[in-house]
């Protein structure tokens, strides 16, 4: 066997190159192979370049060797693994050509190498990967949970709101009238219709708010964080103290609307799992950033036990705030309440003119 000699290093830290003979035993090997591998140059006298570098598919490999040997191919590359003195697995992809100086006759008796470390760029297929099977994960759960709020809607729209009116209609009809077999008994006047018509018109304004806030769109966030707020407080019986202190008027509208769902999400769940007693909404705008901070006294819950069987709510809430460049955080213990503070950088949430 032929003395390694020690090349000088020409090639960047994830990539090495040698020279090999046709039955796989080192001639030479630079600086940058060695220290990719993890083998000082003693250490390559007793293997061959096959027993380090494991074939994955063997039979591809000897077609395309043929080849390379017959002069058919130029070079071919194969992906091959090894393992290093650490212990930890290395992917690389190998190159597999002759000399540069060599003119073509006679055959030369070795074979450049050079070999590539590809744990990185697997390490990012994986990221890739799993980014991928989240992506349509979220998706998954927004369809669901879009055909659901269609399905609540349209309950509420035909059994309460539908039914509602046409008992309505039929009062109105026999308004004042006395009712069939029961003596001094009439049915209600139109006052009293009236009261009903006006609960019928607040559950559909309800309902409007919130599919669209008209006072967002118009009167701005501020307005209408602080309204759902007082909403929120009327229907549910739990006081919400809510403060919004300089808030730009100029904010984005999709951020504004991010927002403003923020806060209506945290405090449904509020409403329906934490059985608060109170609730703080409080948000800021400053010179840098918008923050948002959403805290009440409830049972509280584990968030690493959430983090396993994470609602859509909690997934949207989150999203929302990286997709404008934010922060989202959620702090709380059972039984020492909830808190969830939100930031974002003003140059993000301040729209372009």
């Amino acid at each position: 066997m032929q003395a390694l000699q020690r090349q000088s290093a020409h090639s960047y830290a994830a990539v090495g190159t040698a020279q090999i003979t046709k039955d796989g035993q080192w001639v030479s090997v630079d600086s940058c192979l060695q220290n990719l591998m993890g083998l000082r140059i003693d250490e390559f006298f007793d293997t061959t370049f096959d027993e380090i570098f494991q074939v994955l598919e063997p039979e591809e490999e000897r077609q395309d060797r043929d080849r390379l040997l017959k002069h058919e191919i130029p070079y071919y590359s194969a992906r091959r693994s090894m393992v290093r003195n650490s212990g930890d697995p290395l992917p690389v992809r190998v190159i597999f050509h002759f000399p540069a100086s060599w003119s073509g006759s006679p055959t030369p008796e070795n074979i450049v190498v050079t070999v590539e470390d590809l744990s990185e760029l697997q390490a990012a297929e994986a990221a890739l990967r799993e980014a991928e099977t989240a992506r349509h994960e979220l998706a998954r759960r927004l369809t669901n949970a879009q055909e659901k709020e269609r399905t609540r809607i349209a309950r509420e729209l035909h059994d309460d709101i539908g039914q509602s009116l046409a008992i309505l209609r039929i009062q109105m009809l026999r308004a004042g009238q006395p009712v069939s077999g029961m003596v001094g008994k009439r049915h209600p006047t139109i006052p009293e219709l009236c009261d009903n018509l006006k609960m019928l018109a607040e559950k559909v304004s309800r309902l409007s708010h919130q599919l669209h806030s008209s006072e967002l769109e118009y009167l701005g966030l501020a307005v209408a964080v602080q309204s759902h707020c007082r909403e929120f407080s009327r229907q549910y019986k739990i006081p919400v103290e809510c403060s919004c202190t300089d808030i730009p008027e100029d904010l984005d509208g999709l951020l504004a609307l991010s927002l403003l769902r923020i806060v209506q999400e945290a405090l449904h769940n509020a409403a329906k799992h934490s059985k608060a007693k109170s609730i703080q909404v409080a948000m800021q705008g400053t010179p840098s950033e918008l923050s948002l901070l959403i805290s009440d006294d409830g049972i509280g819950f584990d968030p690493e036990e959430a983090k396993l069987a994470a609602g859509l709510g909690l997934i949207s809430m989150r999203e929302r705030i990286h997709l404008a460049g934010g922060e989202f955080q959620i702090t709380s213990k059972p039984g020492e309440g909830t808190c969830i503070a939100a930031r974002v950088p003003l140059a993000a949430a301040i729209a372009a003119t």
